[in-house]
């Protein structure tokens, strides 16, 4: 809808600058740094209790393994915002 309105021919002359405020939503960045922490957490326990188990499992710990990173980054990112 934001892009018909900009490309409306009667609409150009007028700035919406002040009508759309493109904040972040009011999110609450520490618990979701806490949430990305345990996912992180238990992900990274996954790959290591499946990388000793050994055999197929070892896909299973690679998976998990970059799903704690992931995750892992995201925390880091929540943390990091903190205002």
């Amino acid at each position: 809808m934001l892009c018909q309105l900009s490309y409306a021919p009667g609409l150009r002359a007028q700035s919406y600058r002040g009508l759309f405020r493109w904040q972040d939503p009011p999110v609450q960045r520490r618990l979701l740094g806490v949430l990305f922490s345990v996912l992180a957490a238990g992900f990274g326990l996954i790959a290591v209790f499946s990388a000793l188990e050994g055999g197929r499992a070892l896909v299973i710990a690679l998976a998990a393994a970059v799903l704690a990173l992931w995750m892992g980054g995201l925390a880091r990112r929540a943390f990091g915002s903190t205002r």
